[in-house]
């Protein structure tokens, strides 16, 4: 019997090997790279076309949108075609490398950005009269998130390679791609060490957090603090966001972990790939893992006003788009005028004192015409 190396390898007798289940797939994964190269592009240019939405939590997450592009492009396409429709690499050994290493480091990437923003979020809720991270301190934590992601994912960029697993491979002159470890022990050591870093350690301090922070934001208001709209909508915005932020995160959460499970399990039981039922899970569950990519646009557009308007400008400027997308809501100039959260002197002594929250509101109706004082704006979500 000979092999037939023009078709789908190795799949003439399989479901997999069929028409109809081949088209399930593509239009699957099409439907994934296409949302998130849309959504995750939306989100970048929104940001970066505002100056009121570049706050320290927006930059990170448009780092979490730059995670979920580099999924999308580098591991969509080049992960299901050879592993579910042809059933071998043929994109050679320098891709083999760059690939494996590049998922690893978008995952990594978008665990260690939540863990920085869940910390951001913390300092600035739970510490808030101690200075804020500043934009350009954001950058660099941006290229620290980066450099330990490149750090972390670098033994699989090392052990990547292409094989030739059985003689049907070597006949039609195929290989796979996987990772080739010196001990099984290595293996294991290293996969125990991948799920430390990119969700139990993450996750632990995301649970501490926003705990603490729901407790600090959902809690009995302090004695003596204002009752007044501005404080109330501050308070507000700041449920809005830790819930958004716990969606984020209990999204990556419910993605990931099913496809890391089943990693898990194949280092331990090798006899796992050889189950007639493995393709299919291996199918459903790396399918929800890369759609990951394209849920949190939704979830900012879902659960964030600004972004909903922010959003709504972007799509505007695209002619096709521009009669069906309505514009956003208008600001009442009385409701930005009631965002700011102190006045500050621009022309006074250097050793002018600060006054207490209590005594600006208190202070704000005697406010004195003059040129010495102007209000600085803030924004509510600048704030959180």
């Amino acid at each position: 019997m000979t092999t037939d190396c023009s078709v789908s390898f190795m799949l003439e007798d399989s479901i997999l090997g069929q028409p109809w289940f081949q088209a399930i797939i593509f239009f699957a994964y099409v439907a994934i790279f296409a949302a998130a190269l849309i959504g995750n592009g939306l989100v970048v240019i929104s940001v970066r076309a505002s100056p009121r939405m570049r706050t320290v939590t927006n930059l990170l997450l448009v780092n979490l949108a730059f995670s979920d592009l580099l999924l999308a492009i580098a591991c969509v396409p080049f992960s299901f075609v050879p592993t579910l429709v042809l059933q071998y690499w043929p994109f050679g050994a320098p891709l083999c490398k760059l690939v494996s290493f590049c998922q690893a480091v978008s995952v990594l990437v978008s665990s260690y950005t939540l863990l920085a923003i869940s910390v951001e979020r913390y300092a600035a809720i739970m510490r808030p009269l101690r200075p804020r991270l500043a934009r350009r301190h954001a950058r660099w934590v941006v290229v620290g998130i980066w450099a330990g992601a490149l750090a972390s994912a670098a033994p699989i960029f090392i052990v990547s390679e292409v094989m030739q697993p059985s003689n049907e491979y070597e006949t039609c002159d195929r290989f796979i791609c996987t990772e080739m470890w010196d001990s099984l022990e290595a293996q294991r050591t290293y996969t125990l060490a991948l799920l430390v870093l990119q969700y139990a350690l993450p996750l632990g301090v995301l649970l501490f957090t926003y705990t603490r922070i729901a407790t600090e934001v959902w809690g009995t208001r302090p004695p003596g603090e204002a009752h007044n709209m501005r404080d109330m909508r501050i308070a507000r915005n700041k449920r809005k966001m830790v819930k958004m932020m716990i969606v984020v995160v209990l999204v990556l959460t419910v993605c990931w972990a099913p496809f890391n499970i089943l990693l898990i399990l194949q280092d331990v039981n090798s006899e796992l790939n050889s189950w007639e039922g493995f393709p299919y899970m291996w199918f459903v569950f790396h399918w929800l893992a890369m759609s990951h990519a394209c849920y949190n646009p939704l979830i900012y557009w879902w659960m964030n006003a600004r972004f909903r308007s922010a959003f709504a400008h972007t799509l505007r400027q695209v002619p096709l788009l521009r009669r069906c997308t309505p514009p956003p809501p208008a600001e009442p100039a009385l409701a930005r005028a009631n965002t700011s959260t102190s006045y500050v002197s621009v022309r006074g002594p250097r050793n002018s004192h600060f006054l207490s929250t209590t005594q600006m509101v208190n202070l704000r109706p005697n406010l004195p015409s003059n040129n010495n004082f102007r209000p600085v704006i803030l924004d509510d979500e600048d704030i959180l």
